[in-house]
């Protein structure tokens, strides 16, 4: 038994670990090792697994780790061919579906278990395999605790898939520090899943968060809203506050195994939205205007021999040294010689009046190289987006084009499939 698990049992003993609002089961600190003993498992070193049921995925990767080995939870929502693809290429021994196990022809794994591999969003491309050791999730929860405090009696909802690094952290930090996990009953639409009376801390994207406030749920009672996933708009982190919603801004990835950055609640607007200061066992540092992150979370695969990771950001820090995120290398769009990053636009766009989400994507063009074209959901006129950000960017970031947001993109991910969207752009 993986001592993770056998010290959280003893040290939380009379607090209650799991809960399950679809089935009304509860599992408590004292009966979790008995409970994790008990699941049918398979005899595999190292095995890929998948689940409709977050409360059921998350309960086979706890089993796995606990018993040493190495899990790779892919998403619910990939077509299972695409799931199996995914599991074969990195050479699994076994493949779990929903409780169905598929033996496969598996190689050694690339970390010694207990352990992870974990899928980047692959939003901007084929997604990246990126493999933990246990320890660098615990090191992981360790320092945000220091950020956010959490204890016996709080309760996190697991509203995030556990195949993500965001969804996979929330149970350790629960478990690290004694509190409950919360697992929705995902029947119910997201604004009844947050009324749980039970959920005292809750992770989401911004968009999520939008829907929240749109809806009037009262999420000033809560000890911490957490929202990350990428920049976070500034008149959302307006009207959070102005809810009296307890808000942290984040930055964080899956090669750090979920948080590096992280505000302090915030209480007012800061003038440039911003991540916050690094978190404890995580340094971070700008060179060329391009983030690197170094510490106990990095994966040791995606660092360099001095210990920095290439984040692939771009960013600076403020006086105050909080870590302002610009967005990402590999979005960027250079039309004609000036650089646009497409994230700063989908902020402002996103306080559009009737706009929901937008994303800017970057097509050719003979005359200067890349221009912008926008996708947007919700009730908009191309012509006003274009009056809207007149005078909030320069003339060369506004896009050319508004498109209509197409039904095949979900509009909810925090990550939307950028390539799919490229596409379409160019009339694929």
């Amino acid at each position: 038994m993986n001592p993770f698990f056998s010290e959280a049992a003893a040290r939380f003993a009379g607090s209650t670990a799991l809960v399950d609002r679809r089935s009304g089961l509860s599992v408590g600190f004292g009966g979790l090792v008995d409970f994790l003993e008990s699941r049918p498992l398979p005899d595999v070193g190292f095995v890929a697994s998948r689940s409709e049921s977050f409360f059921d995925h998350v309960v086979f990767l706890l089993g796995m780790l606990a018993r040493g080995a190495v899990v790779a939870p892919v998403g619910h929502r990939l077509p299972l061919g695409r799931a199996r693809e995914l599991a074969a290429g990195i050479g699994v021994s076994g493949f779990w579906n929903g409780g169905a196990f598929e033996p496969m022809d598996g190689s050694a794994p690339p970390v010694e278990g207990p352990g992870t591999v974990l899928f980047t969003s692959g939003s901007s491309g084929v997604p990246k395999a990126v493999a933990h050791r246990f320890h660098r999730h615990v090191a992981s929860a360790r320092g945000a605790a220091e950020r956010i405090p959490l204890g016996p009696g709080d309760g996190w909802l697991v509203s995030l898939p556990p195949h993500h690094v965001s969804g996979f952290s929330i149970p350790v930090r629960c478990l690290l520090a004694g509190a409950t996990a919360v697992f929705p009953d995902q029947g119910l639409d997201f604004c009844s899943q947050v009324r749980d009376s039970a959920v005292t801390h809750l992770s989401v994207v911004d968009t999520q968060l939008r829907r929240l406030l749109r809806a009037g749920v009262d999420l000033s009672g809560l000890k911490a809203v957490l929202v990350g996933g990428g920049p976070v708009p500034r008149d959302l982190v307006s009207q959070a506050l102005d809810a009296g919603v307890p808000l942290h801004v984040t930055y964080g990835m899956t090669e750090a195994a979920s948080q590096v950055c992280t505000t302090q609640r915030l209480f007012k607007v800061p003038e440039r939205i911003h991540a916050g200061t690094p978190l404890p066992g995580r340094e971070v540092r700008t060179v060329g205007g391009r983030i690197e992150v170094r510490g106990e979370v990095v994966a040791d695969s995606v660092s360099a021999s001095d210990g920095w990771m290439q984040t692939g950001d771009c960013g600076r820090f403020d006086s105050e040294g909080n870590l302002v995120v610009e967005g990402r290398v590999d979005r960027m769009i250079v039309s004609g010689g000036e650089n646009i990053h497409p994230e700063a636009v989908e902020i402002l766009l996103a306080e559009a009046p009737g706009v929901g989400r937008a994303v800017v994507v970057g097509v050719p063009s003979e005359e200067f190289g890349m221009r912008p074209v926008a996708f947007v959901a919700g009730d908009f006129s191309g012509e006003g987006l274009r009056d809207f950000l007149r005078g909030r960017v320069e003339a060369f970031a506004v896009p050319d084009r508004f498109l209509k947001w197409p039904s095949s993109v979900d509009s909810d991910a925090a990550k939307p499939d950028y390539r799919a969207l490229e596409k379409l752009a160019l009339g694929r």
